[in-house]
């Protein structure tokens, strides 16, 4: 009836009719509110489809309805996940779908991805498409209207907050976390993503106003085994799972009460090839390495496991390119940390050089060493390579070489902090060997034991020169100065 009413109404007035047109598609789909909504959001950017985004929808349209109350979706980064849960599905509930009463809470791992989402769905609420169309189903109140919050006049609410943020005292009929984990920081820090997994089990998932009829969405890519979704599935905690890699896989890893109607059929067939055709998605995988293709694009991580490294995706060189070429010297120290490993534990440094298309490690320094002769050891090689940078790792030993050789040297000194376990830090920097940046010598004395190391890693005997081309790769991918193509992107 109300289609039929709708029709006469765009015969006879078109412009009416247009928007009952819109009004009646919009109510009936998310998907269709979606592709009538897009210019309003994204006025410069013309929208491309993708099959997981009706997939996607029909998901948020089964949560609506009640018949899913816990949701978790894993789909590769820029798939228009955040505008479809963040930004499009409250300003349908709340217009199309006549529920202005709902009460929202948003979460992210920044302030400012959750602001950036929480306008956007404002401005799209405010513009006059959407009054012209739903104005009469409520206003935005003016003493509660601000990016992070905002209320209307039948009680909801649409508030935004962070991992990191309070909401104490604040709940929702509806519970959003759209990308709780920083890739770049999370993903090699144990104690962020545990501080994540805290986040949730103590404050995040006691939001709800009513358990019983309430809703749960979240809605990420993987970047750790031990993520939040992995987190939340090992619990079996009854929330369905709706897991979309970006290459087809035979294996449906989906775990949802609706049909996913998934149309690859070929094994490595792309997810969105209108969006991300192929030259680009080879282009992402190279840069993100396979341990974080597997995570972040095809939404499986794993435990990291011997082989991290691949011994064929170093390039081998027989001379050093000319010194002409050289963009700078630095020299890496893995030292001894505690006073019973002075003895037990090598000291390690490793002598890289840097050009315009990749890095050389032209030399590997290893030896069981007491604190003066490590000392005198890092003051030697220096005046024998003559690098830019000396970088020491900036803990227990490494701090007092740090604070003593400028009282007896000048070198030029580097302190370096790593940031999460041996075995991750690894990970997060393996993609600049796999790029084929990374150059080994064929021949050197040192070699066959840095390869056999790095081969069995993390299940080698010992992990030093394992940390510290972790510490070089970390350093020339973020330092200062000029890197090999390719290689600050990783």
């Amino acid at each position: 009836m109300q289609l039929e009413q709708s029709l006469a109404a765009a015969l006879h007035r078109p412009v009416d009719g247009l928007k009952a047109l819109d009004r009646a598609d919009a109510k009936a789909s998310l998907k269709d509110f979606v592709r009538l909504g897009w210019p309003v959001v994204e006025p410069v950017s013309p929208l491309v489809w993708g099959w997981h985004l009706d997939v996607i929808c029909e998901h948020l349209e089964a949560v609506s309805r009640g018949q899913i109350r816990r949701l978790i979706i894993n789909v590769p980064p820029r798939h228009m996940k955040s505008l479809a849960v963040s930004v499009f599905w409250p300003a349908w509930e709340w217009g199309p779908r006549e529920r202005p009463a709902l009460r929202w809470l948003f979460s992210s791992y920044a302030q400012s991805l959750s602001i950036r989402d929480s306008v956007k769905c404002r401005r799209l609420i405010q513009s006059a498409w959407y009054q012209e169309r739903w104005g009469d189903a409520f206003v935005l109140t003016s003493d509660q209207n601000e990016k992070l919050r905002y209320d209307n006049d039948h009680t909801g609410v649409r508030l935004a907050t962070s991992v990191d943020g309070a909401t104490t005292g604040e709940g929702g009929d509806i519970l959003v976390v759209d990308d709780p984990h920083n890739v770049k920081k999370d993903v090699f820090s144990e104690k962020r993503m545990e501080a994540v997994r805290d986040w949730w089990d103590q404050s995040m998932s006691t939001r709800l106003n009513d358990p019983q009829t309430g809703a749960v969405v979240i809605i990420m890519q993987r970047v750790h085994a031990k993520d939040l979704t992995g987190h939340i599935l090992a619990q079996n905690l009854g929330y369905e799972h709706l897991c979309l890699p970006c290459r087809y896989e035979v294996e449906e890893r989906s775990r949802t009460s609706l049909v996913v109607k998934d149309p690859r059929t070929e094994p490595r067939e792309l997810i969105w090839p209108e969006r991300f055709p192929e030259d680009e998605v080879v282009r992402i995988e190279r840069s993100l390495g396979s341990y974080g293709t597997a995570a972040q694009l095809q939404q499986r991580p794993s435990p990291l496991g011997g082989g991290l490294i691949k011994l064929k995706w170093f390039q081998r060189y027989g001379e050093l390119p000319i010194p002409g070429l050289w963009v700078r010297v630095a020299q890496f120290w893995d030292t001894a940390q505690k006073s019973d490993e002075l003895l037990n534990a090598p000291w390690v440094c490793g002598t890289w050089v840097e050009t315009k298309t990749g890095l050389y490690l032209v030399d590997v320094y290893r030896r069981w060493m007491d604190y003066p002769d490590g000392k005198r050891a890092v003051v030697s090689l220096a005046k024998k390579w003559h690098p830019s940078a000396v970088v020491i790792e900036d803990k227990s030993t490494g701090s007092s070489l740090l604070q003593e050789i400028p009282k007896i040297e000048r070198l030029p000194l580097v302190p370096f902090k790593p940031e999460g376990d041996k075995i991750t830090r690894l990970a997060v920097e393996s993609p600049a060997v796999e790029a084929g940046l990374v150059w080994l010598p064929a021949t050197a004395g040192w070699l066959p034991e840095f390869e056999a190391e790095i081969e069995a890693f993390p299940n080698s005997a010992t992990m030093d020169q394992a940390d510290m081309l972790s510490m070089a790769l970390k350093y020339f991918r973020e330092g200062p100065g000029k890197v090999p193509p390719g290689l600050r992107r990783l």
